[in-house]
């Protein structure tokens, strides 16, 4: 979020602590999806597991990209991304790549358009199919595997909107309030505007009563001056009361 300043350029705000931690445990829940492959390579394979790591954490870093504020076209840009890395790598990292699927079928449930969301995602689960018959499944662990996938997508991208939906909550919380303050400012202006125009009316006819008895009686004129004073005084209270109410709308 952010708000004008004083010299019309924008300010970012930090985001409130709902958002934050709503985004916390969506690269939480995304690293705990891929813990298992990081271990298995770290573990068992440290011939794959340096470029298993680098491209993991790709995957996990565009999810959380689109998932903290890529817009439009940027998240067709990222599901293409995705598709290349969940797929391309596989001839070189094994099986125990195939989890890196659920990332791709989450970004095409939660962040595609509604047009484009579920046949993207029926797709993604029509492709895990053949690509887990590829590594050695029996039809029954691929419909298995499939299932999986499905699943924990699902988790995922409900978890990702969730936290999405608090952003949005919070920006029109605040888009609500500034609109309450402009309101409050143009009902004070208004009512600043009738009063100082009631009181320089006043003054005006006051002041063509003082030129009109200017050579009359001096006492009469001194009270005339006198009133005048006291009505503007009366007129800059008001507009210092009006500027302090205005201090405390932001």
């Amino acid at each position: 979020m952010s708000r004008p300043g004083d010299s019309g350029q924008r300010t970012s705000v930090r985001a409130p602590l709902e958002v934050r931690v709503g985004r916390a445990a969506v690269v939480a829940f995304a690293l705990f999806l891929i813990s298992q492959t990081f271990a298995h390579y770290i573990q068992n394979d440290p011939g794959r597991a340096v470029p298993a790591v680098i491209l993991g954490a790709a995957v996990v870093a565009l999810y959380a990209w689109a998932a903290m504020g890529a817009r439009g076209r940027r998240r067709w840009w990222i599901a293409g991304a995705m598709s290349v890395l969940v797929y391309a790598p596989l001839p070189l990292l094994g099986e125990w790549w195939a989890i890196s699927g659920v990332f791709l079928a989450a970004t095409a449930l939660g962040f595609l358009s509604r047009r484009w969301a579920l046949p993207a995602f029926a797709l993604v689960l029509v492709v895990e199919l053949p690509k887990s018959l590829a590594l050695g499944d029996t039809p029954a662990m691929a419909m298995s595997w499939i299932l999986i996938v499905a699943v924990a997508s699902i988790l995922l991208a409900a978890l990702t909107r969730f936290a999405e939906t608090a952003r949005v909550l919070y920006e029109t919380r605040a888009e609500l309030v500034a609109a309450e303050v402009a309101a409050q400012r143009v009902r004070a202006m208004g009512e600043l505007e009738g009063i100082l125009g009631s009181r320089l009316d006043t003054i005006a006819r006051q002041g063509f009563a003082v030129l009109g008895n200017a050579d009359g009686d001096a006492e009469t004129v001194r009270k005339q001056l006198r009133g005048m004073l006291d009505v503007a005084l009366e007129a800059q209270r008001e507009m210092r009361e009006f500027a302090h109410r205005g201090q405390h709308l932001t």
